[in-house]
């Protein structure tokens, strides 16, 4: 049995695990990212192959649990995915708002970026259309709480509500191999206790291993206080300026606890009767799946369906937006008012609006009620940035900021380690996943330290196998080594073959170039020591890059014309982008010749960081330039492209001819086929670069040759700070827990067959 990591590994969104055992392989939900870093994983194709996967169990429809559905589905799965009646319900409104605003924002960049006369790094195309959802909404099947299921003769499941939302689901999979059975539980997004909406948690006496949630695996929500009076209070003085308060929220189940909140305040008379507007057609949807929905939610809601009091009946304060129009007569209100909007991290949405049209005045404040993942619009907000970007502008924040944490659909640290106290017996193993990488380690110490539990907190694309008698074998390596122990044999060369191999050695070899039929055995025949040099040349390779990196856990290659001068622009933006990386820890990798080689191991050189040459056996010979370290000279260009390709973590290409393309073309190629692990390619210089993307655009994309992923990939840049910037992930990556002497010496084998998914994931993981 194997257990794959794929998302909402030390960060919050993006949650999804593949199960496998007995050649059957299941994946537990499938979430956007949300976290701007991470952004590219959502347009990447699913590490495992869609059409391997047997069934998809959904634990709750959260964008970043079930938001990939459609391009999951679009990819190549044709199975059925299973959530719980409520979920299926959600989701459906859920997906199609999601494909909506990508639609819409989609078209308000594009004017924008018409507008401004400019073009940005990505594709401006959605991720995926309302077309893509219609597919995927037939596979949506409806699965009861506590109701077995069964896929094929190796899983028996269980949905157990978490109490997080509406229809939110922990997970019970059984799975059986060679006569062996071991239980997992997926706990989803764990709710608190004693909450007015929904039930409380399920929790469960036993499990061999526990895949658990961590979002708030370092901090209480003791300190929050009275929710009504902590809203009573902001509402209050926010009224007496004069001003609105502006709430993004999620479209399900705050919006309603909202609702029901503020209802109970204004019935109160504890805050003026004001206009409330919820502007999100998704939340208008979802509160009328949650009166259809009442069995499934806690009493003391199911008794609001008899008294008809929020969300269950809307007084005439109440407005419910639905329309474009509409959303925007919102900021033309000259009275105060309360407006909740999605997303409720202000990544998208309509939200953006509202504090574009709110943030700016001091009269206002922005009322944060749920949790906002590092990387967010809001978590910069939240944060005290006296300047945040919204629609491509950056604008002043004077609004008062405020935040009340009750609110929070997730079980906190002590309600987590409650959570966890239910199990009679150790689980063999807990994983920590959903949580910020600070959150789920303190957990892990708090776990280890109050149970003594074996505590994991895996990193996106690790794998786990499980043997069943110790602890799972974690599988790091990409290919497994095997200890071969022979005596040494003394080897003693005749003379004349030290002859023959050098002249040899001195012999251009053309056999790629040489177009006459040929049997394979006079191939060998010609020219027997062909495969001895293809040999010799990789291993002297590998053999000088380890010594060269061997201090380094990180490097990306550089590309670029070898015919640009020193004074040319191109060269001078080489030199100060390769000091930056350089001064960010980062090996330049180049092919060692003038021009923006030469611009690149200079700028290196500068920062003190390794400038690294690979150059190329050439009928006529480009000189080292003077700005290297570590140089090694290939005798067949396909060795140095797997170099290349091997020990960089990134390109960043700088314009060129042949040669440049080459690699640029090359490299998308193997990522696109996933014969190369994928990893960052910068184009830099738009003027050089943005013809090229307008061509692909206009006649390569439009004629299906590619598609959106493949553009997507094309990222153009003009500033020193934007690679930077590009790069920073790679250089905030927990690096591997071995000693940076052998971080390149491992064999990372990048051209493995695709299909091995669990080694190439393994390795972007290390990249």
């Amino acid at each position: 049995m194997k257990l794959t990591f794929l998302g909402a590994n030390r960060q919050v969104t993006g949650s999804r695990y593949c199960l496998e055992a007995a050649n059957s392989k299941i994946m537990i939900d499938c979430g956007m990212v949300q976290e701007r870093e991470h952004l590219s994983r959502n347009w990447e194709t699913c590490p495992i192959a869609p059409r391997e996967i047997d069934a998809l169990l959904v634990t709750h429809a959260h964008i970043d649990h079930c938001g990939l559905i459609p391009k999951f589905v679009r990819d190549g799965y044709d199975n059925l995915i299973y959530a719980t009646p409520p979920s299926v319900d959600l989701i459906e409104i859920m997906l199609r708002d999601a494909a909506k605003i990508q639609d819409e924002d989609t078209k308000y960049k594009k004017r924008r970026h018409q507008r401004e006369g400019r073009r940005g790094p990505h594709p401006v195309i959605p991720l995926y259309t309302d077309k893509d959802v219609d597919r995927a909404l037939p596979l949506l099947t409806p699965v009861e709480y506590r109701t077995p299921l069964t896929i094929g003769d190796v899983f028996t499941i269980q949905f157990r509500d978490a109490g997080h939302i509406l229809g939110s689901a922990s997970i019970e999979v059984i799975a059986e191999e060679n006569g062996v059975r071991r239980k997992f539980v997926f706990s989803g997004d764990i709710g608190q206790w004693n909450r007015p909406l929904m039930k409380d948690p399920s929790t469960f006496t036993e499990a061999d291993f526990v895949i658990m949630e961590s979002t708030y695996g370092d901090r209480l929500h003791q300190a929050a206080g009275d929710v009504e009076k902590q809203m009573e209070d902001i509402i209050n003085r926010t009224v007496a300026r004069g001003g609105n308060v502006v709430i993004p929220t999620f479209a399900v189940e705050r919006a309603q606890e909202l609702m029901y909140h503020i209802g109970r305040l204004i019935h109160q008379k504890r805050i003026p009767k004001l206009p409330v507007y919820l502007d999100s057609p998704m939340a208008v949807d979802v509160t009328n799946i949650f009166k259809k929905n009442v069995d499934y939610m806690d009493v003391e809601i199911q008794k609001l369906k008899q008294v008809l009091e929020p969300p269950m009946r809307l007084p005439d304060y109440f407005h419910l937006v639905k329309s474009v129009e509409d959303s925007k007569a919102i900021n033309l209100i000259s009275e105060p008012a309360i407006i909740m909007s999605a997303s409720g991290m202000c990544n998208a949405g309509r939200i953006k609006h509202h504090l574009r049209a709110n943030i700016g005045g001091h009269e206002n404040t922005v009322l944060f009620v749920g949790y906002q993942a590092r990387g967010t619009l809001g978590r910069q907000i939240i944060e005290g940035n006296q300047q945040v970007r919204i629609h491509g502008q950056m604008r002043r924040v004077k609004a008062e900021l405020a935040q009340i944490f009750g609110f929070s659909g997730h079980a906190d640290r002590d309600e987590l380690l409650i959570w966890l106290k239910s199990f009679e017996k150790p689980p063999r193993q807990i994983f920590l996943t959903h949580g910020e990488e600070s959150a789920s380690l303190a957990l892990a110490e708090e776990i280890e330290n109050q149970f003594g539990w074996k505590v994991a907190v895996p990193a996106y694309g690790e794998s786990y196998e499980f043997d069943f008698e110790e602890s799972p074998v974690f599988d790091r390596t990409v290919v497994s080594k095997t200890a071969i122990e022979s005596e040494p044999v003394e080897i003693k060369p005749d003379s004349d073959v030290i002859e023959l191999v050098k002249d040899i050695q001195t012999r251009a070899d053309f056999e790629l170039l040489n177009c006459k039929p040929i049997e394979s055995t006079e191939f060998l025949a010609q020219d027997p020591w062909r495969v001895f040099r293809i040999q010799s040349d990789v291993i002297q390779g590998v053999e000088m890059m380890t010594r060269a990196l061997s201090n380094f856990d990180r490097a990306i290659s550089v590309f670029g014309s070898a015919r640009i001068e020193s004074t040319h622009a191109s060269y001078a933006l080489a030199v100060d982008v390769c000091r930056k990386i350089g001064e960010m820890g980062i090996a330049i990798i180049t092919g060692g010749g003038p021009g923006i080689m030469e611009a690149a191991n200079r700028g290196a050189r500068e920062a003190g960081a390794r400038s690294v040459a690979l150059n190329i056996s050439l009928p006529v010979e480009q000189d080292l330039n003077p700005y290297i370290d570590f140089a090694y000279t290939c005798h067949y260009f396909f060795v140095r492209k797997m170099m290349f390709a091997k020990y960089s973590q990134a390109f960043v290409i700088f314009p060129g001819g042949f040669g440049t393309l080459d690699e640029l073309f090359e490299s998308l190629t193997l990522i696109q086929t996933e014969k190369l692990a994928e990893f960052p390619v910068i184009l830099v210089g738009t003027d050089y670069w943005n013809p090229l993307i307008d061509w692909l655009r206009s006649e390569t994309f439009y004629r299906g040759f590619i598609d959106h992923v493949d553009m997507s990939r094309l990222v153009v840049v003009d500033s020193v700070d934007e690679v930077a910037e590009r790069l920073k992930w790679n250089a905030t990556c927990p690096t591997n827990t071995k000693p940076n002497s052998t971080r390149f010496a491992e064999p990372l084998n990048r051209f493995a067959n695709h299909k091995n998914v669990d080694q190439s994931r393994k390795l972007e993981k290390k990249q």
